[in-house]
């Protein structure tokens, strides 16, 4: 399968925008546009910076906006976006979070997520189901909220979950426990877990504290993170001996589904097929 000729963009494209605060970070928008191009669809995604005090007219200006053919939001706004979507999936209103919005053919806005989905078949894709594992997740926010029920719907065992907001991650694990899955609250210690995560902004800047103390997560265990191209904890992780998963996999997880809403679910979303396409863009 080679890319189509066709021109990048024209006055006949249309858009896919990721909205988020700060927006610079994100790597999706190259990869979905070169998936577009490989499928001959005259579409780009675009980056588009949006402080929180910004969405809602950014929402309300792109319902006015004939050419988009979704919405996909990053952080910090996956929470906020719940309030200004018309109608929400299963799963978003149960991990009260919104990464997709779908533009159904009544004019409804339909907000979805597929974070915790795609972090799960990454780690399924490599050999590492989550079925009957301990698990630590480190925060708690829209992303880790989605991941944690993901993993709780896939068989884990325990869910511990801590955040730097006490009363944020006990929302989450009294949720789980109302939802029927075992869940607390603890420190992030990863000692004795056979999945540790990283489900928070950590590790996107250089400088940035680690997430847990990487000496006291024993060799072999799982170790994910939702930043994309790893950080200094993924790192020390694998030089540990870990079984390290990066977000970039959960990203290219999450292409398939949301194409599905976009109309394009018949073409080849595959993780094998993003990932070739997202390595090919890399220097």
């Amino acid at each position: 399968m080679t890319p189509s000729t066709a021109p990048i963009v024209d006055g006949s494209s249309r858009l896919l925008p990721i909205v988020g605060d700060p927006i610079a970070q994100v790597k999706s928008p190259e990869v979905w546009s070169a998936m577009f191009r490989l499928h001959g669809i005259n579409a780009v995604c675009v980056p588009v910076h949006v402080r929180p005090d910004g969405l809602a007219a950014f929402f309300r200006a792109a319902r006015g906006l004939e050419n988009l053919c979704g919405v996909i939001v990053t952080i910090p706004h996956k929470v906020a976006a719940l309030e200004l979507v018309d109608d929400l999936s299963d799963r978003s209103r149960l991990a009260r979070s919104v990464n997709f919005v779908a533009f159904r053919a009544d004019g409804r806005w339909l907000g979805d997520t597929v974070d915790g989905t795609g972090f799960v078949d990454n780690l399924r894709t490599g050999g590492d189901d989550p079925r009957g594992m301990r698990v630590l997740l480190v925060g708690s926010g829209g992303v880790g909220t989605a991941i944690a029920f993901a993993l709780a719907d896939a068989g884990a065992r325990e869910l511990v979950v801590y955040d730097v907001d006490e009363r944020r991650a006990s929302d989450l694990a009294a949720r789980l426990r109302a939802a029927g899955y075992e869940a607390t609250t603890g420190m992030p210690d990863p000692a004795g877990f056979d999945l540790v995560a990283n489900a928070t902004p950590m590790g996107m800047q250089g400088d940035d504290p680690l997430p847990m103390d990487v000496e006291r997560i024993a060799p072999g265990t799982v170790v994910a993170d939702v930043i994309v191209e790893g950080s200094r904890f993924t790192r020390l992780a694998e030089v540990h001996g870990c079984r390290v998963y990066v977000g970039s996999g959960m990203m290219n997880h999450q292409l398939a589904p949301m194409a599905e809403h976009l109309g394009y679910g018949h073409l080849d979303w595959s993780a094998e097929t993003v990932t070739r396409v997202a390595s090919a863009l890399r220097p």
